[in-house]
């Protein structure tokens, strides 16, 4: 009787499995660290380059990438070597439904964080929000505040359309926030020799 409901379980849990690979998402694609959905890498550099150096490194990056951005930076101390800057991406993809078109676009707020010491640094990317979003062939647009979490329950509640192109949309903004932890570490390790670490 338990080899059979061992059974049953393994079953239901695979049938699930495919039915979100069909959608095109995993649960949980995007890390959870501390209880709560975001990004984070922590590196270890050459023991010679200081906080001071990898902090300037990293204030290149946020003058570079959101230059001209209003209140960007929310919090900056070089004593401490911490950087937090806030910032917006713009994410979409569209379907061909005949005799028109469904597009779906997500503007998402989410905030940046590099912390510097000696030898190492940590980086976050967290507090993701979906702050607007607009579905064209609906003719709608709506402020919003969807946490990652709340993506991942609306997406089973999909319909028409939309049932393929939230997986996508999502699938893009993951692309992008990882291009982001790329770029940032590009910055951050030029001229370093680099491996990871506990931070």
């Amino acid at each position: 009787m338990k080899r059979l409901f061992l059974i049953a379980i393994i079953a239901v849990a695979s049938v699930a499995a495919k039915a979100q690979s069909k959608a095109g998402i995993q649960l949980d694609s995007i890390p959870v660290v501390d209880g709560k959905y975001q990004f984070q890498e922590v590196v270890t550099v050459d023991n010679n380059i200081t906080k001071d150096q990898l902090y300037k490194k990293a204030k290149t990056y946020f003058m570079d990438i959101f230059t001209g951005a209003q209140n960007a930076f929310q919090y900056d101390d070089a004593q401490e070597g911490k950087i937090v800057g806030k910032g917006v991406l713009i994410v979409n993809d569209y379907k061909s439904t005949f005799p028109s078109v469904a597009v779906l676009k997500w503007d998402i707020n989410y905030n940046t964080e590099i912390i510097c010491k000696d030898g190492k640094y940590r980086v976050r990317i967290y507090d993701i929000v979906v702050t607007k979003e607009s579905h064209v062939a609906e003719n709608n647009s709506r402020s919003v505040n969807y946490t990652i979490a709340d993506l991942y329950a609306r997406m089973a509640n999909q319909r028409g359309p939309y049932k393929t192109l939230y997986p996508k949309v999502f699938n893009k903004m993951t692309a992008n926030f990882k291009e982001r932890m790329g770029i940032i570490k590009e910055y951050m390790d030029k001229n370093n020799k680099a491996d990871y670490a506990v931070f």
